[in-house]
């Protein structure tokens, strides 16, 4: 009997508080946001159960009422490009007024490090930095708490855990002005590509900057995606650090080391939340987002997932479906950067490929080359201007239809004539080298004439033409495989006349058999 009181009781409290509720939005919404523009702008909130909700911008107004929850939505005719506007929303005994609001093109920069990357740490900072003054950009930076980033040698102590337990991970933010302040401390990536594409479009633009030092790709995807996939459930496994195959043994380490409470902690179903855990930063910092409309996302990560690249291909095309689905709004524009150069890392090439295969796999989704940015010692490399502005290039050509050169070449096709090949590509417009010097980067592979030694070599000559390549192969030697930028920290050179680089690549020879 005191079991049932109690039980009835904290349901009539439960149904008390929601009867009680403030009226509140996402922190998504918030005085200098930028709309979607020629999309249905959603606003959603909680309220009251059983209240009406009214939602007025721009002369325009509609109300709902919220569910038996205090749940309530309402969706906002699309409307142009412009501003300042005002945003009202009410109910019964509230009024939240958003000020300076613009409505223009709103874009997601998601990924790890060098995504996160911020614009003060750049190769010539300073002088972007003093002319970053742009009020039709406007920024939301989504930063972890300082106490809960994954830092080496850091055990996360009881008061953090239940905080991550409880949602909390992310800093409190609002929607800032770019001015020189805000944007020597946001993403330099995100902040080239914004700057880019409002020079071009002349209409605001929204950047949401949500991302996370050494994070992994499945950290990104819901659990229920990841669960129901034969090779990525083991990243929802409750015990996914000891079970997981398929983790970077670095994100391995770090979470080890920032868990070890919990993991010394026998409590039967502990949770293993940590950042680079599957679906965490999902849960905390991709699902609060939507249904927010957004164009499109740029994404830099794959660092964190590169020592396994044949599990690259379930996981980008899971976090897609994923996204996609998150956002209803069809397949939206993802945009993504390869990997650059560097020293010391033997899986770089296989997963640059597999980055450029699901390019082109998957509808929508584009990437960018950056090959000829790396630092041969330094996984984060300091001139992220390349990067995105070739992100606004892919853009404004793909999604915004601008008639721009938006691609390097990209190998199509070879033809062998004697110890000649002939090697076609696509956007291969005037191809030059970047440096003014001769052509560097092919690498073959073969035996000698004996075929009792296998060996690697270069081409005798190489000779650029406006649209192709002719390699004079070496006459005392067997080729069997032609490699263009085909290393972990490849030197090369070769562009086209839009100074954009030549995609690394492969090509097996036909042979004598």
């Amino acid at each position: 009997m005191k079991k049932y009181l109690f039980t009835l009781l904290g349901k009539l409290l439960c149904l008390s508080l929601v009867a009680q509720a403030q009226l509140e939005l996402p922190a998504i919404f918030s005085d200098n946001m930028v709309l979607q523009q020629k999309m249905a702008i959603p606003v959603w909130g909680k309220s009251c159960r059983g209240c009406e909700v009214n939602v007025s911008f721009d002369g325009f107004s509609l109300k709902t009422k919220t569910d038996k929850n205090g749940n309530w939505k309402i969706n906002m005719p699309a409307h142009t490009a412009g501003g300042p506007f005002q945003l009202q929303v009410s109910s019964q005994k509230q009024r939240l007024v958003f000020q300076n609001i613009l409505v223009g093109e709103v874009w997601l920069c998601a990924g790890q490090s060098n995504m996160e990357f911020r614009l003060e740490q750049t190769k010539n900072a300073k002088q972007e930095i003093s002319q970053a003054d742009n009020a039709q950009i406007r920024l939301f930076r989504m930063t972890p708490r300082a106490s809960a980033r994954p830092l080496a040698k850091v055990v996360f102590s009881d008061t953090l855990l239940s905080d991550l337990q409880a949602g909390k991970f992310y800093e409190p933010t609002s929607w800032q002005l770019c001015t020189p302040e805000t944007a020597a401390k946001f993403s330099a990536v995100g902040y080239y590509f914004g700057k880019q594409l409002q020079q071009k479009l002349n209409v605001p633009i929204g950047l949401i900057c949500n991302a996370v030092g050494g994070t992994t790709t499945q950290a990104y995807i819901d659990s229920a995606s990841l669960a129901s996939h034969p090779q990525l459930r083991q990243f929802v496994d409750k015990d996914w650090l000891q079970k997981a195959q398929d983790i970077h043994p670095w994100v391995l380490e770090r979470s080890n080391e920032n868990l070890a409470l919990v993991l010394q902690d026998a409590t039967p179903n502990r949770k293993l939340l940590h950042p680079f855990a599957g679906s965490f930063l999902f849960n905390n910092g991709i699902k609060p987002l939507a249904p927010f409309a957004i164009k499109g996302v740029i994404w830099y990560q794959g660092e964190s997932n590169a020592t396994h690249p044949e599990i690259h291909t379930p996981l980008f095309e899971t976090l897609v479906k994923s996204w996609r689905k998150t956002w209803n709004q069809s397949d939206f524009p993802i945009y993504t950067v390869q990997l650059p150069a560097i020293a010391n890392r033997s899986g770089w090439p296989a997963f640059r490929a597999s980055q450029f295969e699901l390019s082109q796999k998957i509808s929508n989704v584009g990437m960018i080359v950056s090959i000829d940015t790396g630092d041969s010692l330094d996984v984060h490399p300091t001139d992220k201007k390349p990067i995105g502005e070739r992100l606004s290039l892919l853009a404004l050509a793909k999604t915004y239809q601008l008639p721009l050169d938006y691609s390097g070449p990209i190998f199509k096709e070879y033809q062998q004539k004697g110890n000649q090949v002939e090697l076609w590509f696509d956007f291969a417009s005037k191809l030059q080298t970047n440096d003014g010097l001769n052509p560097k980067g092919f690498l073959l592979q073969g035996f000698n004439l004996g075929g009792t030694e296998a060996s690697f070599f270069y081409p005798e000559k190489i000779t650029l033409f406006s649209d192709k390549i002719i390699l004079t192969l070496p006459s005392d030697k067997q080729v069997t495989q032609i490699n263009y930028a085909w290393l972990p920290n490849p030197k090369c050179n070769i562009v086209n006349e839009a100074n954009l680089p030549l995609m690394p690549f492969k090509i097996a020879l036909k042979g004598n058999f």
